[in-house]
C-alpha cells in the first residue's frame, strides 16, 4: 500500500502545482475574446522632461531611480551578490518609459468617479520638480496656482523598503475634489512567464491584496479571462471602480504584484481614509492581426495592483497627508518581517500553510546551524522521516505479511483467472483468515501526505534557495543542469521497488516496477534541485527504514510461528 500512497503523492503534487501556479503551458482556457476593460486616455505632460529629470536612492540592497515625470520608480535594481544574473543586477521595474505603470505611481484622478468641474488636478501624470535629493531621500514638488503636491521618498529601515509620503494641498479659493490612486504594475510577455511542463516558471506572476484581517486575495492570469468579468459581485462598480477591477471585500493593507521569488508591494500606513485594494491583469496583444492572444508571439499582460481611496473634498487652504511603505525585492522572510507584518502574507505556502510555516521556521533554524542550504534540506528531510516513521511501519509490515501469502495468492489467481469477482472474494477470505488488511498500511501513509506536500511547497517557493549552489548545482531553485540527480532518484526508486515487489497480477507488478521510477525521473527533470535533494534523501531513508522494519517484522513473525508450533 505504500506504492498507492506514493502514486497519490505524485498526483497530489502535480495537481497542486497545476492549480497553485496557474496551470501548465498551453492548458489554459479559450482566449479568443477581448477583455471588457475600458480604455481611458492618460493625460500626460506635453513639454520636455524637467531638469533634473530624476533622483536616486542607494542602499546596500538596492538602487532606485525615481522619475520627476510622474513621481514613480522608473528603475529598481537589486545590488547584493545573491540577486544578480551574470553578475548584473536584477531589474524589478519593467516599465521605465511609462510612469503611470511604474511602482509607487500616484494619481488624483479616478475615472470611476467621473469628470468633475471642481477637480484639483486635470492631469493623470504631472512633472514634478526635484526639490531635494540625496542617497537616502528624494523630495518632489508639483505646484499650480490652485494645488500643490509634495511627494517624499525615503530609504526604509528594512531592506528593499521605501517610505513614501504624499501631501495634497488646495491652494485655490474654492473647494476642490480628488480621488487618490496608488499603484504598482508590471509588464511581462506571455512567453517569459508561462510555466513549462511540471516546472514552475520563477517569473510566473500574479496580483494580490492583503486585507486588515491578514487574509490574502491572490489572483492569476486565468482569473481575468473575458468571461470572468461577468461576475458582477467580483467586478462591482463603485465610486472607485469602473467595474473592470477585481476588488477585495475587506479594507486593504497591501496591494502587490508578485512572482515566485519577488514582489512589488505597497502598504497603506496613514491617511484621512483607508483604501480598498483592486486587482487587474490586462491582456496586450494584436487582436486585428492574430485574433487570439495565444496566437500572438508578442502577447503580453500588464499586472496591476492598486490602493484606491474614496473621493475627497478639500476646503480652500486645507491639505491631506498620506503615508505608504513600499517593498520591492525578494520575498525573504526576515526582510518582509522587518518591513512590517502586513507584508508577511505575501509568501504563499499553499493549502497546508500551517504545516509549511513550521517547516520553514525549522529549515531557517537548521540553516543557522550548518553552512549550506543543501545540508539544511537533508537534515529537514531526515527529521521529517523520523517523525513520520511510526506511520510507515504498518505499511511495511502489511506488505511483508502479504508477501508471505504469495504462493496462496498465485494459486487463487490461477484458479479464478477468468472470474474477477470470484478471485476478489477468495482474496478477501484469505486476507481475513490471516489477519491482513490492505488498507491498514495505506491510510497511515496518506495521513502523512499533508506534511510532504507542505515540504514540497516550502522548497518550491523558498527564495532563500535562489542562486544558492550545492554540490554540482549552481542554483538550488533551478533544475539540475546536468540531469544527473533525476536519474539517480529514478535508480533509487527502482531499487526500492525491487526490494519490496508488489503482490498481485504479474503484469501490474512489472508495470509498477518500471513506471514509478520513470515517473519520478521525468518529474525531477523539471523541478528545482532543492526538491531533488529532498526526494533523493527521502528515498534513501525510505529504503533504510524499510530494511529495519522488515528485519524486525520477519523476526517477530518467526517467533510467533515458533511459539504456535510449540503449543
Amino acid at each position: 500500500m505504500e506504492r498507492v500512497s506514493r502514486i497519490f503523492l505524485i498526483v497530489l503534487l502535480l495537481g497542486g502545482s497545476y492549480f497553485y501556479f496557474g496551470g501548465f503551458n498551453g492548458l489554459s482556457g479559450k482566449q479568443d475574446d477581448i477583455q471588457p476593460i475600458a480604455e481611458h486616455a492618460v493625460q500626460m505632460p506635453t513639454g520636455a522632461l524637467p531638469s533634473p529629470a530624476e533622483c536616486e536612492l542607494w542602499t546596500p540592497e538596492y538602487h532606485a531611480t525615481i522619475s520627476a515625470r510622474g513621481g514613480s520608480i522608473r528603475a529598481f535594481e537589486t545590488l547584493t551578490a545573491k540577486y544578480r544574473h551574470d553578475k548584473k543586477p536584477i531589474q524589478l521595474a519593467t516599465t521605465p518609459d511609462h510612469p503611470q505603470l511604474s511602482p509607487l505611481f500616484t494619481s488624483l484622478r479616478n475615472s470611476a468617479s467621473g469628470a468633475r468641474p471642481d477637480e484639483l488636478l486635470n492631469q493623470d501624470v504631472v512633472d514634478f520638480n526635484v526639490e531635494r535629493s540625496s542617497a537616502t531621500e528624494c523630495v518632489l514638488e508639483y505646484k499650480t496656482p490652485s494645488a500643490r503636491l509634495t511627494k517624499t521618498f525615503k530609504v526604509g529601515a528594512a531592506p528593499y523598503s521605501v517610505d513614501t509620503e504624499l501631501k495634497v494641498e488646495n491652494l485655490g479659493s474654492s473647494k476642490a475634489s480628488y480621488s487618490l490612486l496608488v499603484s504598482t504594475m508590471s509588464y511581462l510577455k506571455d512567453a517569459d512567464v508561462e510555466n513549462k511542463m511540471f516546472r514552475m516558471n520563477p517569473l510566473s506572476t500574479h496580483v494580490e491584496c492583503v486585507t486588515q484581517d491578514g487574509s490574502v486575495k491572490r489572483e492569476r492570469r486565468e482569473q481575468f479571462e473575458p468571461k470572468e468579468f461577468e461576475d458582477k459581485a467580483r467586478f462591482a462598480k463603485s465610486l472607485t471602480n469602473d467595474g473592470d477591477w477585481s476588488e477585495a471585500a475587506a479594507r486593504a493593507e497591501v496591494a502587490a504584484v508578485s512572482s515566485a521569488y519577488f514582489t512589488s508591494a505597497i502598504s497603506h500606513v496613514a491617511g484621512p481614509t483607508r483604501p480598498s485594494c483592486q486587482l487587474q491583469i490586462e491582456d496586450r496583444f494584436n487582436a486585428s492581426a492574430y485574433g487570439s492572444r495565444k496566437k500572438d508571439p508578442s502577447a503580453a499582460a500588464i499586472y496591476k495592483a492598486r490602493l484606491a481611496y474614496q473621493p475627497r473634498v478639500l476646503e480652500p487652504g486645507a491639505s491631506d497627508v498620506y503615508q505608504f511603505k513600499a517593498y520591492v525585492g525578494p520575498k525573504e522572510r526576515k526582510a518582509l518581517a522587518a518591513a512590517g507584518e502586513t507584508f508577511d502574507p505575501l509568501i504563499d505556502l499553499g493549502f497546508f500553510s500551517i504545516i509549511a510555516k513550521v517547516l520553514v521556521q525549522y529549515l531557517l533554524f537548521l540553516r543557522s546551524l550548518v553552512p549550506n542550504w543543501g545540508i539544511a534540506i537533508v537534515l529537514l528531510t531526515i527529521t521529517a522521516r523520523i517523525l513520520l516513521f511510526p506511520l510507515s511501519v504498518p505499511s511495511v509490515r502489511n506488505m511483508i505479511h502479504m508477501r508471505e501469502l504469495k504462493p496462496e495468492m498465485d494459486a487463487i489467481n490461477a484458479r479464478f483467472k477468468d472470474d474477477a469477482q470470484a478471485k476478489g472474494l477468495a482474496q478477501m477470505e484469505l486476507w481475513k483468515k490471516h489477519g491482513v488488511n490492505p488498507m491498514k498500511g495505506c491510510l497511515p501513509q496518506l495521513a502523512s501526505m499533508p506534511v510532504w506536500f507542505a515540504l514540497y511547497t516550502t522548497l518550491q517557493t523558498a527564495v532563500e534557495l535562489y542562486n544558492i549552489p550545492f554540490l554540482w548545482f549552481p542554483d538550488l531553485s533551478a533544475p539540475d543542469p546536468l540531469y544527473i540527480l533525476p536519474f539517480v532518484i529514478g535508480g533509487v526508486n527502482f531499487a526500492q521497488q525491487k526490494m519490496m515487489p508488489m503482490q498481485g497480477d504479474p503484469a501490474q507488478q512489472k508495470m509498477m516496477l518500471y513506471m514509478m521510477p520513470a515517473m519520478f525521473t521525468l518529474f525531477m527533470l523539471f523541478l528545482p534541485a532543492g526538491l531533488g535533494v529532498y526526494m533523493f534523501t527521502n528515498s534513501l531513508l525510505g529504503i533504510a527504514q524499510q530494511r529495519i522494519v522488515e528485519h524486525h517484522a520477519k523476526k517477530s513473525l518467526a517467533q510467533r510461528r515458533l511459539a504456535k508450533a510449540s503449543t
